[in-house]
């Protein structure tokens, strides 16, 4: 699973994430989770762990979609294929991967009309997810 040095910090973001798979996480979120565990850590450790678990390819990183901020989700292995768009709920930061026969016709298209080749990995397209969607109806 991982190259480096499995120290209790790592462990938990490990288990954090694994927790909220659907969901990317920011570090500061990931830093409440470990107070709430009654776990002292700083917010480099976060960081510094964050960039290792990526680099090993556990995790995966992807732009906020309201700031500058990062957010962090367990890496997804049992995809059929590496290549796929993400879609990203705005409001409540569920993400879902889009692994399916329109997506690689939707690449195609873009390759053969456009004469353009995505980088599909860190591919994100914005929205509102179902649940949020109901719950802004209901407002």
């Amino acid at each position: 699973m991982s190259n480096g040095y499995n120290t209790k910090s790592k462990n938990t973001i490990i288990e954090i994430l694994k927790t909220n798979k659907e969901t990317a996480l920011c570090a500061e979120s990931i830093l409440e989770v470990f107070n709430q565990k009654c776990q002292k850590v700083n917010i480099t450790t976060i960081y510094r762990n964050l960039d290792k678990l990526e680099k090993e390819k556990i995790i995966n990183k992807f732009p906020a979609s309201d700031s500058h901020k990062a957010l962090y989700q367990i890496a997804c292995h049992d995809l059929k294929n590496e290549e796929h768009l993400h879609l990203q709920c705005s409001q409540c930061g569920k993400i879902i991967h889009l692994d399916c026969e329109y997506m690689k016709k939707f690449i195609q298209h873009i390759k053969d009309y456009h004469e353009f080749d995505l980088t599909c990995d860190k591919s994100i397209l914005f929205g509102l997810c179902q649940v949020c969607k109901n719950k802004n109806l209901n407002i």
